[in-house]
């Protein structure tokens, strides 16, 4: 399989499990989610969808820690502190703990 096609796999599978969800809660793990269930040192945050599916960033496709969420907005620009008189796309990040 060519990276295309490996490509379109992977965007159909989150097509069918994302398209047309809603969230429906959000909340950081405990602890023992954290550490007990997942094996992870850290905590992240959790988009539960309406269908009952839950979201959640990890580190890398391994599974071997929890991970940020990155929040883009393409419609918003903003000033960096540390280039004076540049623009960038507005993101935020969501941590872990």
């Amino acid at each position: 399989m060519n990276e295309e096609e490996m490509n379109k796999q992977w965007e159909d599978i989150a097509n069918k499990i994302l398209l047309g969800r809603k969230i429906v809660k959000i909340r950081w793990q405990t602890e023992t989610e954290a550490h007990d269930l997942m094996g992870w040192h850290s905590r992240s945050i959790e988009l539960h969808l309406d269908d009952g599916t839950i979201i959640c960033p990890q580190r890398d496709d391994e599974g071997n820690d929890a991970g940020a969420l990155l929040w883009i907005n393409p419609k918003e620009t903003v000033e960096s502190e540390h280039f004076p008189g540049e623009k960038f796309t507005k993101t935020e990040v969501l941590p872990v703990f």
